[in-house]
């Protein structure tokens, strides 16, 4: 048992010491690959140089067209544009950008260096790009917003509901006005009588009999009389 496990560690040490030591190098690391660009867009692409440490090498990227077949070497333009940056003390990237790509850019991508000792040259994989028709913007609102809408609408309706719920069951609605009785009066509202000056005249005669003509007087202003015989 120990045997075997001390086995599997040397197997073990003895692979890290491959990587480590037998790494390829120099070399360039590069994934094949193929995109799909609208015109009008950018891209970049990019590749990395294990040169170790080796000074003296010169990279940059070859682009070969669909209808060509041969690479040729890109140079820097208004619309192409290269650059490189080092990630550690052994490797560097190889930098691509295009912008405004319009239909001529369409073909295969690949790295290429050139090494100082005998002249050598190692190339990347290929990248194929192919360019498509620019991406026409659409004045509504696409499917996807449409739905992502809807289902944002539905989730926000029970929140409204719980919060309207919250506040009416706060403050409860006032309690109905009961009918006013015609027909009960209250003591504030009853009538007074109103006290009335009466003037009466009362005349007395001295006999039973009524005088046939009887002493005028000056007509004064009557409001009841009362006679008695």
């Amino acid at each position: 048992m120990m045997k075997s496990a001390y086995r599997c560690s040397l197997t073990f040490l003895a692979f890290l010491c491959v990587i480590t030591v037998c790494e390829p190098c120099p070399s360039i690391r590069a994934s094949r690959a193929s995109k799909f660009v609208a015109e009008g867009s950018s891209l970049r692409l990019s590749c990395e140089v294990q040169h170790c440490g080796v000074p003296g090498w010169t990279g940059g990227w070859d682009f070969q067209e669909i209808n060509s077949t041969g690479f040729t070497r890109l140079t820097p333009s208004e619309r192409i544009e290269l650059s490189n940056y080092s990630s550690t003390a052994n490797s560097t990237h190889l930098l691509v950008d295009i912008h405004n790509i319009n239909q001529t850019d369409a073909g295969a991508y690949k790295c290429g260096v050139t090494w100082p000792e005998n002249l050598l040259t190692s190339n990347g994989h290929v990248t194929n790009v192919k360019v498509t028709a620019a991406a026409v913007e659409s004045s509504g609102r696409n499917l996807s917003h449409r739905v992502l809408l809807c289902l944002s609408a539905t989730m926000c309706f029970p929140f409204v509901l719980g919060l309207v719920w919250c506040l009416t069951r706060d403050h409860p609605p006032p309690p109905p006005v009961p009918p006013r009785s015609y027909t009960s009066f209250s003591p504030k509202y009853e009538v007074k009588s109103k006290k009335e000056l009466v003037y009466a005249e009362v005349a007395l005669n001295s006999s039973r009999r009524q005088n046939d003509c009887p002493t005028q007087v000056a007509e004064q202003t009557v409001y009841s009389s009362v006679h008695f015989s």
